[in-house]
């Protein structure tokens, strides 16, 4: 098992949850209140997830070298950041503000702002993909649980306290102070959204970070992007959080205008080049060789990641040997994973076990033909269990759960971890849409 919140904690704290667990669930909810956290009320988290410190250490520490890897790799095949969005496998459409800053710009940012997907095997990290941008709610969810649980947990803030920074805010705000102080400007970071994004509801959602940055001496607030744009708000903000994905932008019919000339003005955290960077495909060319790499990079991707292939007409090599990948993908439907390159929030993700085979023959021969998805190894992660309030049951239960941990690494530095993790004895497709909890790792 990974977690080992009863071997940190105090008895008193152990004791407050097992008889306090409804108390606990409130204060959790009430400091929540506005972002994604657990899918409903019957199964509410009021621990953290804790991990050895050898493991968390050894998860940040791959991470960060991961986010390195590839951001030499990509741009090894190309300085311009157009001839990279067709290599990685994505449309103009889905990336319409690249460029806007400069292929400059593009290419220095592109990796600012990171977190993988990691499960753990045998203790040690293994990465499902890697996400590159700030349109994640993770970090403004880390800082209220962080608060939750200091309030509740005496031992949780000297938790926080080990060498390091254990918080993505701390992160952010390092970088954002240094982004200024490169381009000689103000401490100035706008952040740029919409409360018309699916499943946000409450201005909260956008507000945390500016209100975090005020507390820490920057000017910051958060404009819808027709505000930004009619007040003149463009020209003024030395750093501007894009919490928005362009490309869904352009489908909701949301003006981008603004935000264009925030690009050409502005330092914008992760521009559209961090999409490139997030694309599956990378993970499927580090996998199969395609780069020239040193000792050191190729113990971590021969370590660290699992088989993944491109699907498309070629044969694959598999356990040694060349093999059709229809073929093999059928037969091995049980151990692989379907991902469109350009997937976010797990959307049109597939679990072979999970599929019907028919259903899943069809798809790998669409996916075949359109050459526009890879299939990786399923992973059978270590153990994990989590501790939830059960409204139903009005008591403290521990269920086994299906997880997913993501490290954010900032300005090349791991700045905490986030945990997703749903009730479940075997792996799934973990994400809020689908059932699963955020929960905070220390």
């Amino acid at each position: 098992m990974l977690d080992i919140w009863d071997e940190i904690a105090t008895d008193e704290e152990v004791e407050f949850t097992a008889q306090r667990s409804g108390e606990a669930a409130d204060n959790m909810i009430h400091h929540m209140r506005g972002l994604p956290f657990t899918p409903g009320p019957a199964l509410t988290p009021v621990r953290p997830v804790v991990l050895r410190d050898e493991v968390r250490i050894g998860m940040e520490e791959a991470s960060a070298r991961l986010v390195q890897l590839i951001e030499r790799a990509c741009w090894s095949l190309t300085d311009d950041p157009v001839v990279l969005r067709d290599l990685v496998g994505l449309q103009e459409y889905q990336v319409p503000l690249l460029n806007a800053g400069g292929p400059v710009a593009e290419r220095a940012r592109a990796g600012l702002l990171a977190r993988p997907d990691v499960v753990i095997r045998n203790g040690r990290p293994k990465f499902l993909e890697c996400n590159f941008g700030t349109c994640d709610a993770g970090p403004s969810a880390a800082h209220q649980l962080t608060a939750a649980y200091a309030s509740m947990y005496p031992t949780f803030d000297a938790r926080r306290r080990r060498p390091g920074l254990h918080e993505p805010f701390a992160g952010r705000e390092q970088l954002f102070d240094r982004l200024c102080a490169e381009q000689g400007m103000p401490r100035k970071v706008a952040v740029l959204g919409t409360l018309r994004e699916e499943n946000v509801e409450d201005p909260r959602y956008f507000n945390i970070e500016p209100e975090y940055l005020r507390s820490r001496g920057f000017e910051s607030q958060f404009f819808e992007p027709e505000e930004f744009e009619s007040s003149g708000a463009d020209k003024g903000w030395s750093v501007v959080i894009n919490a928005f994905i362009s490309g869904e932008w352009r489908r909701m019919g949301i003006p981008l205008a603004g935000a264009r000339r925030a690009y050409e003005r502005a330092v914008v955290a992760s521009p559209d080049s961090g999409r490139l960077l997030s694309s599956k495909l990378v993970m499927a060319w580090l996998s199969e060789g395609r780069f020239q790499l040193s000792n050191n990079e190729a113990a971590l991707v021969d370590e660290c990641i699992p088989w993944t292939r491109r699907l498309s007409s070629q044969p694959v090599v598999y356990e040694g040997r060349e093999q059709d990948v229809t073929e093999l993908a059928v037969r091995r439907r049980e151990q692989l994973v379907l991902k469109p390159f350009g997937a976010f929030g797990g959307h049109g993700v597939l679990l072979g076990r999970d599929t019907d085979p028919e259903e899943w023959h069809s798809e790998i021969k669409a996916a075949v033909a359109d050459e526009s998805h890879i299939i990786q190894e399923l992973v059978e992660a270590d153990p994990l269990s989590a501790d939830f309030h059960d409204a139903r049951a009005g008591k403290l239960v521990r269920h086994p759960v299906s997880y997913v941990l993501g490290p954010y690494i900032v300005g090349g530095k791991p700045s905490g971890y986030m945990v997703r993790h749903a009730p479940s004895a075997s792996p799934s497709i973990v994400n809020f849409d689908r059932g699963a909890s955020f929960n905070l790792g220390i």
